[in-house]
């Protein structure tokens, strides 16, 4: 083979030398730049040959879409060895017939991975171990030649005989199809290019390849992206190409539809089975700057042979679009059925010639069934095309139209299914007498059924018989149902009439279940999810022990209820993939519930959460001086940190810094550079305080840092950190990740890390004193705990009590304080209860729970039956009182209980919107999380879904939600002594929360919309 291409991964180490600081991959919040990914990829290879990897073997890669894959493909080209990468979950048979065939004897897979390796004869090597050592490692790849004949890598497909088939491509064609695809797709370092192929499918190759040869960056999906979130995922990562199948990109037209925005993608490409010609009209109105390319290949032939840009004016009136002409080296052949080429315009079978065709199948095949065929159209001896058994024919403009199959072989979502192989597996089943595989259409998506028989005397369930399936076949050859018939219709000849088969519709078969919507359920998560399992399915009952897909569910579908139920129920990035393992794992209703639960409280079996040792995270950690010689002045302070300013609390405190003191106030906010922080800044006191600040900043009195509590010195330059150390007088820390769904791994940043960064700039020079904005919820733990009484001297406890990630962070920074006033740093502490709006306008920071909880009792018209307390500090006077407090003595560690004394129960909220018109009727508390869970459920974009698993939860101890830990009949009752001795004579007030209160903020929501008019 000529070929001037050279090999992928030389081409990938130039593009690396010529870019080395560029974003190669993203990966959730990791990314990793071109020249670390070129080292890594370096060093894993040399990993590879010293474990004995030599060139021509296949290295099994056996990892889920992550940086450590790309790494781990580049470094089994770098080494000389063939790729073979295969999805994790895949049936230990089907993983033990690869390792034999291939005679792989290396496989690259996660520690926790290893299990189902143990009976086959392989030596495994952990990704993450293997950058450990990246440093030990000579610099470069290991020394060998790799020839354009040298196999690149293995790629699985179905076969029709009851095996899959190894397909074998050479580095030669690989490169050639990198080369000559972006001449059409013209993919550059501008773009950011999506990874959403599955990686046991070829086209995931082509979308890594091509985006790293030519310099984008490559965009991992954390997990599968349902089609409902997939336009604002696309906005959020600026993605630039997308490569998606027919069956999901369908979906996503209906959500674009449904939904218009504006995206970022210039190229999308759509290709793995037929494109139907109206769903590419819709995607050219949807996405009218968008280029949109039709692909066509086969695995046998390196991924992609024909390519074509869409126009309306090229597209015809109904039926598959067009998939163009073949790539310059690529020949397609129409022959009849005595291998003559066909005409224009007449039906004929596709062969593929040329230098994308693969090496061949690892296995030999038989006589007369052969795929790879001498190529007597070709010119020249030695060339050999591949006989696709897809059906098509020439339009005029000589494009190639793809019209069928001459057998039974599908492509469902991308995967190329042999019916053949399915029905040879589930034979095997000694309770099976016959059985076929058919494909039905439902709502758009195909779905395999399995048809079968049992002998006389034997009995197998559908269920039994999908357990049975899934332990030996990959995820999308298993059946999405199972029906049993008494006989299978047998044609005239004897053998099975797929045709006559009974249509399946798995609407009809009756649910497990005694009510709608999964009514039934014994808990409220079970009915949460029993209702997204009737709404993702479309159909109108569920019971507990009723099957996803045996109730007709498809893969896209199962990413669509994992987007829902991490919109619903809080569930983070890290328990995605367990829930999805879960859920296709034959799971019931109640199972899978009870994994929702589990992800919820961090328990579920494969989550990333971790026990947390709060008194080792409470450790200064930073050294604090002892002896100062440049004190500073607390009293009339010249320069004032302060954190949060573009928050709620935060642009009320800067305001009275500046009304009350003559105070340089240097504000940290998140931001890009000085001017953008700047404008956050003013930006919120417009919205909260109507007034920009603008004399403030015109006065030089308001300096904006951009920085980030979660990083190290703030986020600051050594200097700038080391400039505000000597010079600040007092610092103000209300500032803080605030999320109560998040666990506290994912808070600990920013809200522990954040304050002991605020004390070693405290600490390092002048001991400057400290003022924490904290939350009551932080003694919760002692009403569980059976204590009823807290004062503001009692010191924190039960922290394993908390059960809310930010509430815990909360208390760790509390304590980590505490413990830096007792080595002599000036502390004080204020917790707040309900920072409510301001006592002059009202306005409110509506993203809180108390204004999602007033928008949710008003779109039910329900308000519970519970010791529900409203304990309303204004944001004036909580800030008023803060201010007031810093500026009257120097602090020793005092905590503040910064509450409203006069608190009510939320019936005096109900009968307030009632005398505003609205109809507030009293439920029994049950009844009324009822109506929350079908809200979160039904509308995830409300503003009290978020709080909703505060609901929904058991807090530590089993025995009530975290939610009725607050409640009057749990929470301790507390002391604020501290709080009216310090404000004693200062004028400062907090006034109760009354009628005229109420009033006044339930008129600010509604002038604003957050509230629906009643007039």
């Amino acid at each position: 083979m000529n070929t001037s291409q050279p090999l992928v991964h030389h081409q990938f180490a130039a593009r690396a030398a010529s870019q080395p600081d560029e974003v190669a991959v993203m990966h959730g919040e990791q990314w990793i730049s071109y020249a670390e990914l070129d080292r890594r990829a370096d060093g894993l290879a040399h990993r590879l040959r010293d474990r004995g990897v030599e060139p021509g073997a296949v290295v099994m890669v056996h990892l889920e879409r992550s940086i450590d894959a790309i790494v781990s493909l580049l470094a089994v080209l770098k080494a000389g060895a063939a790729y073979l990468p295969v999805q994790r979950g895949t049936p230990g048979g089907r993983i033990e017939a690869f390792v034999k065939e291939t005679r792989c004897a290396t496989v690259i897979a996660r520690e926790h991975d290893v299990p189902p390796f143990a009976a086959v004869p392989v030596t495994t090597i952990d990704p993450a171990a293997a950058a450990a050592t990246v440093a030990d490692r000579p610099a470069g790849p290991p020394d060998g030649t790799v020839d354009e004949a040298d196999i690149a890598y293995v790629i699985y497909t179905s076969g029709s005989t009851g095996s899959p088939n190894g397909v074998l491509v050479d580095h030669g064609s690989l490169s050639y199809l990198c080369g000559e695809i972006n001449k059409r797709y013209r993919i550059g370092p501008a773009d950011r290019v999506l990874q959403f192929a599955a990686l046991p499918f070829d086209t995931s190759l082509e979308q890594i390849m091509v985006a790293l040869l030519n310099g984008a960056t490559l965009v991992l999906p954390e997990w599968t992206w349902a089609p409902s979130e997939l336009a604002g995922r696309l906005r959020r990562h600026a993605i630039t190409v997308m490569d998606l199948t027919p069956a999901y990109w369908r979906r996503f037209l209906s959500e674009c539809a449904r939904d218009p925005v504006e995206l970022p993608v210039r190229l999308a490409i759509v290709g793995g089975e037929a494109v139907r010609a109206e769903d590419c009209r819709e995607a050219l109105r949807l996405m009218p700057r968008t280029r949109l390319i039709n692909a066509y290949g086969l695995t046998e032939a390196t991924i992609t042979s024909c390519t074509m840009e869409l126009t309306v004016e090229l597209l015809p009136s109904h039926g598959a679009a067009p998939v163009g002409r073949p790539l310059p080296g690529t020949h397609v052949y129409l022959l009849d059925d005595r291998m003559r080429p066909v005409e224009p315009g007449e039906r004929g079978e596709i062969y593929l010639g040329g230098r994308g065709v693969a090496r061949g199948y690892l296995a030999e095949e038989a006589p007369g069934r052969a795929r790879f065929l001498p190529d007597r159209f070709a010119g020249r001896t030695g060339m050999r095309m591949f006989r696709t058994g897809d059906i098509g024919r020439w339009t005029p403009e000589r494009n190639l139209e793809v019209l069928g199959r001459v057998d039974r072989q599908l492509k469902i979502r991308g995967f190329r299914v042999e019916p053949g192989e399915i029905e040879a597996t589930i034979a095997t089943h000694e309770s099976v007498d016959n059985v076929a595989v058919k494909v039905w259409d439902r709502n758009d998506q195909q779905r395999l059924v399995a048809y079968y028989s049992v002998p006389r005397g034997r009995a197998v369930t559908a269920a039994e018989l999908r357990r049975f399936t899934a332990r030996l076949l990959p995820d999308h050859l298993v059946p999405t149902a199972y029906v049993e018939l008494p006989d299978l219709p047998l044609t005239p000849n004897g053998k099975i009439d797929l045709d006559a088969l009974p249509a399946h519709d798995p609407s009809a078969a009756p649910p497990t279940g005694t009510g709608p919507d999964g009514a039934s359920a014994t808990s409220l998560v079970e009915r949460g999810v029993a209702r997204l399992w009737c709404a993702v399915l479309d159909v109108d009952r569920v019971g507990p022990e009723d099957n996803f897909f045996a109730l007709g569910g498809t893969s896209i579908q199962a990413a669509e209820l994992m987007a829902r139920i991490r919109g619903s129920f809080g569930i983070l990035i890290g328990h995605v993939r367990p829930l999805i393992e879960l859920l296709l794992d034959d799971t019931t209703l109640r199972d899978f519930a009870a994994g929702v639960q589990a992800a919820r409280t961090g328990t579920l079996a494969g989550g990333t959460r971790k026990p947390v040792d709060f008194a080792a995270e409470a450790e200064v950690g930073v050294p604090i001086r002892r002896q100062v010689t440049d004190p500073p002045d607390w009293r009339n302070p010249a320069r004032i940190l302060l954190t949060g300013a573009t928050g709620f609390l935060g642009i009320y405190l800067l305001r009275e810094l500046l009304t009350t003191t003559d105070a340089v106030v240097h504000c940290l906010v998140r931001a890009d550079d000085a001017a953008h922080a700047m404008e956050r800044i003013r930006a919120n006191a417009r919205h909260y305080l109507r007034d920009d600040l603008a004399g403030a900043y015109a006065a030089g009195r308001v300096v904006a840092l951009a920085g980030d509590l979660a990083e190290p010195l703030l986020g600051l330059s050594t200097a700038d950190f080391d400039e505000l150390a000597r010079t600040v007088d007092v610092i103000h820390h209300p500032g803080g990740r605030v999320n109560f769904v998040y666990p506290y791994e994912h808070m600990r940043p920013a809200n522990v890390g954040g304050t002991r960064e605020i004390v070693r700039l405290a600490g390092r020079y002048r001991n400057i004193p400290i003022h924490y904005t904290s939350t009551m919820a932080v003694i919760a733990g002692f009403g569980t705990a059976g204590r009823r009484h807290v004062t503001e001297d009692t010191p924190p406890a039960h922290p394993d009590h908390l059960s809310v990630g930010y509430v815990e962070s909360k208390w760790v920074a509390e304590v980590l304080l505490r413990n830096a006033a007792r080595q002599g740093l000036p502390v004080a502490i204020y917790r707040a209860a309900d920072i409510s709006g301001d006592c002059v306008t009202g306005a409110w920071n509506t993203a809180t729970e108390m204004c999602a909880m007033k928008r949710f009792v008003v779109d039910t018209g329900t308000a519970p039956v519970a010791e529900l307390p409203l304990d309303y500090t204004p944001v004036d006077r909580f800030a008023a009182a803060v201010v007031h407090i810093a500026g009257t003595a120097l602090p020793a560690g005092e905590v503040y209980h910064l509450t409203n004394p006069g608190k009510v129960n939320i019936a005096a909220l109900a009968e307030r919107l009632r005398q505003h018109g609205y109809p507030i009727r009293h439920v029994p508390w049950d009844e009324w999380l009822d109506q929350l869970v079908r809200i979160a459920v039904e509308q995830p974009e409300h503003p009290m879904t978020p709080f909703a698993p505060l609901f929904i939860d058991r807090c530590a101890t089993g025995r009530m939600s975290v939610a009725e830990m607050y409640l009057e009949t749990t929470f301790p009752t507390f002391t604020r002594s501290n709080v009216d001795r310090a404000l004693r004579g200062s004028g400062i007030e907090i006034p109760p929360v009354d009628a005229e209160m109420l009033d006044r903020y339930l008129t600010y929501l509604m002038s604003i919309g957050f509230l629906p008019s009643t007039t």
